[in-house]
């Protein structure tokens, strides 16, 4: 690709569009825009990807149809991811590393969007973020952002007395490839040398691992828990955010934990709105350009957001310092 068809896809996706402007051309289509969403979007996050859209100009049933996947969060994928591509949508919306990588090697030709993945070059879904080439774009929200070690020196200055950090790692394979693991965990371990923490990392790659997990959690006697948000512990977060308050233990997550409580007491991350409505922008330039998906860079989020939670930290007994207090977007109660 030259230098100037490149200048006008980053442009592209720079500059936001009229509103009106893609459901009026979207609209002249016979049929409405398949778009296959890998894997289910709960009701609160499908509302979320129709806003987005709604805000490009995209009216729902009209312009497009978001059809499901049938995979909640999970591993037995293949077969469902299967039965999309079989499908022939014009689009899918993915997340998450591996099911994107499932998708990619059932279809070359469809376009395929990620909202959230982690190190895509290194999974081998592109050939650079800025060139991804093939079917493949969207966004990283963990390559180039050092965002592990972020989330190490929150949980020091939040609690200044840790030294002994537990890590509750759910970004496994098969269903995450080691080549985009092993950034992560460079990422942690010169974190936590820079910082003067002794980290212990649990890899947790079955929801049946959980307990014996949190019972080597108390053994080895941790001071804070960063908590990944993979599918092995999805359906164990109030468990694990419990213990973690039994044991007067400060947490942060990586992503949002939405619908729990207790809630992790920090999280340091993306807002689903931002992704989502960046999405869309990529969603829009594929069908209603007809911009190849291999031309459009892959980006990373427009911003990482500190969340507190008040009531968590009351529940452990923590005196937030002030200066965790003014870095927060949000304070929640």
């Amino acid at each position: 690709m030259n230098r100037r068809r490149m200048l006008a896809a980053l442009l592209a996706l720079a500059v936001p569009l009229a509103p009106g402007r893609a459901g009026a051309q979207a609209s002249n289509r016979a049929e409405p825009y398949r778009i296959g969403v890998i894997p289910d979007m709960l009701p609160g996050r499908r509302e979320l990807i129709e806003h987005a859209l709604r805000q490009v100009g995209w009216t729902a049933g009209t312009d497009y149809v978001l059809v499901q996947s049938g995979i909640p969060t999970g591993f037995e994928i293949e077969r469902s991811i299967r039965r999309v591509v079989d499908g022939r949508p014009d689009l899918i919306l993915a997340s998450i590393t591996g099911y994107t990588l499932v998708a990619q090697r059932l279809t070359s030709t469809i376009p395929i969007v990620m909202w959230t993945s982690g190190y895509p070059v290194e999974a081998g879904l592109a050939r650079s973020l800025a060139r991804p080439g093939g079917n493949v774009t969207g966004l990283a929200i963990y390559a180039g952002t050092e965002v592990f070690g972020k989330l190490l020196e929150l949980l020091r200055d939040v609690k200044p007395g840790v030294r002994r950090v537990g890590v509750l790692w759910t970004y496994v394979p098969p269903f995450h490839p080691k080549e985009e693991i092993d950034p992560c965990y460079r990422e942690l371990r010169e974190a936590a040398l820079r910082l003067g923490l002794e980290l212990r990392l649990w890899e947790v790659d079955d929801p049946g691992r959980v307990r014996a997990v949190l019972d080597a959690v108390a053994a080895e006697d941790m001071h804070a828990l960063l908590l990944t948000s993979g599918a092995p512990t999805v359906a164990h977060r109030a468990e694990i955010a419990r213990f973690a308050i039994d044991r007067r233990l400060p947490t942060i997550a990586d992503f949002s934990w939405p619908g729990i409580e207790p809630q992790p007491l920090l999280r340091y991350s993306p807002s689903a709105p931002a992704l989502l409505r960046q999405a869309a922008n990529y969603v829009d330039r594929i069908l209603r350009h007809g911009v190849a998906p291999g031309e459009l860079p892959i980006q990373r989020p427009a911003k990482f957001e500190l969340e507190v939670n008040t009531r968590t930290a009351r529940a452990l007994g923590l005196d937030l310092p002030s200066s965790i207090l003014l870095r927060a977007d949000r304070a929640i109660d």
